[in-house]
């Protein structure tokens, strides 16, 4: 969503209504169930409710599968289905399911026992009933510095809190408006998928990342470096163990954006979040906070300086189920405040199907009803059972 000159608080919410009600459909829920199967786990030793991660499926994430066994792997197909169906209701009279969207993924690892290599591709095959879009397409390499370091290429998750890509919110409403913040011209892309490079090290509690990105097209964007694309270098330093449920840190960009009228605008980021997974009969938490500035917003506006917060907490009902109360706020230096609000809750069916409905809610506006079931499904085995790798 990019925003031209000024506007009014009302209109500038009943924007970012409109746009929850096109997340509440297109936003992926990704989850490796080719991975669970293959080492024949349960969802929960990676997730606090699907796609949600906990602190060692973060861990996993951050590594590019790095610490799977290859080996195990093999006993299953690293291709796999899923099959979102989306609901919005912005009043009685405005109601839409959403059952074009089927998404086809490949990922895993090969390599000797400590995955060398690993990979992700994300294809959506329809979305919104249309053709759909790449979401994820990349290769790393995880052997440097005693294998802390892995190093990324192709269409990949920039440097910033997992939460960004892998949430329970319908929507993603309460981590990611500030992170798709709109100052004038140019709209944030913190939390996208973009083309480009990117180096992590991992070693005990430190996470340090770091990543030049450009365009976020499909496929004919991985040599799309000109002027007229978004370049930005982004950027995380967290405390972030595998065997503790806190998380917290610090996530920046220093980008360039080019604007309609020729020129650019040099903009930088600033933001801090922690985390808490919901443990020993304590509820989690999210918290936010970001800083930004932009030199030249564009439409003859003057710089500025802008700032969102966000906060959402969260626990397990029982061991299928779990709810969220979450709000963000956010002003873009340029006149325009938004207060948004969401109440979620989701349960996981079986296996692989999970259902989940959002509440979101902001000043002036009716409640917005988003909902979505979640269907994913395994290609199978890739070798028959008595043939399976030891």
């Amino acid at each position: 969503m990019r925003v031209h000159g000024k506007i009014g608080v009302p209109w500038c919410i009943t924007v970012i209504v409109s746009a929850v009600v096109v997340l509440a459909i297109t936003r992926p829920a990704q989850a490796m169930p080719n991975f669970a199967q293959a080492y024949g786990i349960k969802c929960s030793e990676c997730h606090i409710q699907i796609p949600a991660l906990n602190a060692y499926g973060r861990y996993v994430q951050r590594t590019g599968y790095a610490g799977l066994n290859p080996h195990v792997l093999e006993r299953e197909s690293p291709v796999w289905i899923d099959y979102p169906v989306g609901y919005a209701q912005q009043s009685p009279s405005a109601a839409s399911w959403d059952i074009g969207s089927l998404g086809v993924h490949a990922d895993g690892a090969f390599g000797t026992e400590n995955s060398e290599w690993t990979y992700h591709v994300q294809q959506w095959i329809w979305q919104q009933s249309q053709a759909g879009g790449l979401d994820t397409a990349w290769v790393a390499y995880n052997n440097f510095f005693d294998g802390s370091g892995h190093i990324f290429a192709g269409k990949l998750e920039v440097p910033a809190p997992s939460e960004f890509s892998q949430w329970f919110d319908v929507t993603g409403l309460s981590i990611n408006s500030s992170a798709e913040m709109t100052v004038g011209e140019h709209t944030y892309e913190l939390d996208a998928n973009r083309w480009g490079y990117k180096f992590a090290y991992l070693r005990g509690s430190l996470d340090a990342e770091v990543s030049y990105v450009t365009s976020g097209a499909d496929w004919a964007g991985f040599n799309d470096y000109d002027w007229t694309q978004d370049k930005t270098l982004q950027y995380k330093f967290a405390f972030a163990n595998r065997g503790n449920p806190l998380e917290f840190g610090y996530y920046g960009a220093r980008g360039s954006w080019p604007l309609t009228e020729g020129g650019f605008d040099q903009y930088y980021n600033n933001a801090f979040y922690a985390q808490r997974d919901p443990v020993s009969g304590v509820p989690g938490f999210l918290a936010t906070y970001q800083m930004n500035h932009d030199s030249n917003p564009g439409m003859g506006a003057p710089a500025s300086g802008s700032n969102g917060v966000s906060y959402e907490l969260y626990d397990n009902i029982g061991s299928r189920g779990l709810v969220a109360v979450g709000e963000q706020l956010t002003n873009d230096g340029l006149g325009n405040h938004t207060q948004i609000g969401n109440v979620d809750a989701s349960y996981h069916v079986t296996r692989f199907i999970i259902l989940y409905a959002e509440e979101a809610l902001s000043v002036g506006q009716k409640p917005t009803w988003n909902g979505l079931i979640w269907f994913a499904l395994p290609t199978g085995p890739l070798w028959p059972s008595n043939l399976s790798p030891q």
